[in-house]
Order: C-alpha cells, then sequence, then structure tokens
C-alpha cells in the first residue's frame, strides 16, 4: 500500500479510510515461526494450496453451477444472517457470478498475503507490512506535495483482523496525528472483517464525520 503515492498522483484525494486492513503487524521472525512439518494435516493442506495459488474461488468453479450457487449462497446466510430473503439471493446470485468469472485480482492474494503459524497461532500477514511508523514515514517524507488531509482507520468489534493489528495501528494514527493530519481511530460496533456489509449506517457515519 502507498498511500502516499496515490495521494499525490491523484490530487483530488484529500481523506484515507483503511476498512479493516491488513498490514499493520509485522511478519513473524523466522525463529518464531512453526516450520511446515509440524502443522497438522489440515493447515499443511491450506500451506500446499495457498503455495499452489489456489483460490477459494478456484474451488467454487470446480463445483459447477448448482453446488456452486448454493454454497455460495450458505456461506453468505452464514456470514450475514440479517440480510432478508431478497437480498440474499439478489446477493449470492452477484457474488456466484463474479466469483465463477475467469481469474484475474484473485491471484493478488498470493503477491499480497502470507500466511503463517507460530506457537502463539496462526495468521494471515500482509507481506510488506505498513505499520511501525511506515506510512508516518511515507507521509512525512512527502507531506509537502500530497494533498492529503485525514486518515480514518476502522476495525469491526469481532473482525478477526483486529487483535493483530490494532495496538500498532492506534499507534501509527498517533505518529500521523502528530503531523497536523487528522487521523482517527475506530472500532465499529456489531460488525466482523466486512463493516460495510455488518454496519453500513455506523462505518458511513464515522467516515462523514472523520
Amino acid at each position: 500500500m502507498r498511500i502516499h503515492e496515490r495521494s499525490s498522483q491523484m490530487p483530488n484525494i484529500k481523506k484515507c479510510v483503511l476498512a479493516s486492513p491488513v498490514g499493520f503487524q509485522p511478519l513473524p521472525k523466522m525463529n518464531e515461526r512453526m516450520p511446515t512439518s509440524d502443522l497438522p494435516a489440515a493447515m499443511r493442506l491450506v500451506d500446499a494450496l495457498w503455495s499452489s495459488n489456489f483460490t477459494p474461488q478456484s474451488l467454487v468453479r470446480m463445483m459447477g453451477s448448482s453446488r456452486g450457487k448454493s454454497s455460495v449462497k450458505k456461506a453468505l446466510r452464514g456470514r450475514i444472517p440479517h440480510l432478508n430473503d431478497q437480498s440474499t439471493d439478489l446477493l449470492s446470485d452477484y457474488l456466484y457470478h463474479i466469483t465463477v468469472a475467469p481469474a484475474s485480482g484473485e491471484y493478488a492474494m498470493n503477491s499480497l498475503l502470507e500466511p503463517y503459524a507460530s506457537a502463539q497461532g496462526a495468521g494471515v500477514f500482509a507481506r510488506e507490512h505498513i505499520g511501525e511508523g511506515e506510512i508516518a514515514k511515507a507521509i512525512r517524507q512527502n507531506l509537502h506535495r500530497s494533498p492529503l488531509k485525514s486518515i480514518l482507520t476502522c476495525f469491526g468489534d469481532h473482525d478477526w483482523m483486529r487483535s493483530g493489528h490494532e495496538a500498532s495501528a492506534r499507534a501509527e494514527m498517533e505518529s500521523i496525528s502528530s503531523m497536523g493530519i487528522r487521523s482517527n481511530f475506530n472500532i465499529v460496533s456489531n460488525a466482523g472483517h466486512h463493516l460495510y456489509l455488518d454496519n453500513e449506517p455506523e462505518l458511513t457515519r464515522l467516515i462523514l464525520e472523520g
């Protein structure tokens, strides 16, 4: 992610919203990572599939139309149970068709993210993290030509990304505030990773206020 580069290249961008972003937590050190041979069988399978660039979308394509559509709808109902039947049907149909379309951007996941396991647990990390002062440093270097006025970072209250990234994200926002750029960190209530679906009204309010 290159916030400062984007903002300087596109002078109309004055606000940046990071909704449940990955990357604030650095990759585990090599001596903290669990060797692949020590992983449970299921995690070894996931590691092998990830290394082969096998994506969740690939699995849906393999299921065929009937099973693929029902699987997408079932996953959607489990993830966003508050949607009514009509909204669920429309959204699941949309998600199914963009999922089974010819692969393109989905392959970027392997280039941007990397799963790791340690004695403390497993997680997905950005190959190039943006925490530990990286954003503040980049903005400081380009402050004279960047129109960026504010940065808003949000996580859901039960967001799986929150636990590993919250402390670093808060520290980063404080560093950015010291440069005169308005920066806020917020927790969106009743929301997981997909804030814009779980609690759209609250996220919208935070964006407008921030």
